[in-house]
């Protein structure tokens, strides 16, 4: 089942008590946390300045965008919540201003779309990467590479995320990856969980920081109830995910202005 995401608007959901209640539980609990890799020495001299800014580059799909729907996927817009806004309010509260957090999903998105520079992009990630000002790229695609597995399988999603990787590093990115959250459609439980697999290898081998969301997410009890269309997130679930961007994204930044 493929999605295309790409006409969202731009109308913010409204905030719920219960939701705000239920997130400020969930942002309490304690997530697990990958070693952080650092970057070349020249990124971080070039960050180390309390004065300059440091960017962050928040890659993926729908779910990095913070896209919402509501009666039957006809009416769509992007929430306030959405992960890299609260990941850079978050990180501005400890480090300040200088801290920037830019959202770059795409609604609909592959890895081999962020790639090739098409589908909702303008250039391919290679000269992207290239003229980029940003420090740490946060990478969260999946989800759609796995609705397309037939034509994209996870062999080929693991190449791609390697060269995604190596051109990320090689233009002096710290390259964070991220898990998606679990969807309640078949797809969710035959296929996706092989590409969680590659992400998660692929930190593992280049040693890479690694954001946990799926298995963590779908070990609540109510994990359905946090998804607002079965497959994109409530606002407490998007904070519940900010939050646990920040717990890996936080020590980073630390390092670098240090």
């Amino acid at each position: 089942m493929t999605f295309d995401y790409r006409q969202a608007s731009p109308r913010a959901n409204p905030l719920h008590k219960r939701w705000r209640a239920l997130a400020f539980v969930l942002l309490g609990i304690a997530a697990t946390q990958a070693d952080a890799a650092t970057g070349p020495a020249h990124v971080v001299a070039a960050a180390g300045a309390a004065d300059r800014p440091i960017i962050i580059d928040a890659q993926g799909d729908s779910t990095m965008f913070g896209y919402q729907t509501s009666d039957g996927f006809n009416k769509s817009w992007q929430t306030r919540d959405n992960p890299p806004a609260l990941l850079q309010a978050a990180l501005q509260a400890r480090f300040g201003p200088h801290v920037i957090v830019q959202n770059n999903g795409v609604p609909g998105a592959t890895l081999v779309d962020r790639e090739k520079g098409i589908n909702g992009y303008s250039q391919p990630y290679a000269q992207w990467a290239a003229t980029s000002p940003a420090h740490i790229v946060i990478v969260n695609f999946a989800l759609n590479d796995a609705d397309n597995h037939v034509k994209e399988p996870p062999s080929a999603f693991r190449a791609h995320l390697m060269r995604f990787i190596e051109e990320s590093r090689g233009a002096g990115r710290i390259v964070v990856l991220e898990e998606p959250n679990p969807v309640d459609y078949s797809v969710n439980r035959r296929i996706v969980p092989r590409y969680v697999a590659v992400v998660d290898e692929m930190a593992k081998h280049y040693r890479l920081a690694l954001i946990r969301q799926y298995a963590y997410i779908g070990a609540m009890h109510d994990w359905r109830s946090l998804l607002i269309d079965r497959v994109h997130p409530t606002d407490a679930l998007y904070r519940l995910k900010a939050e646990r961007q920040r717990e890996v994204v936080e020590p980073i930044v630390a390092k670098l202005v240090e």
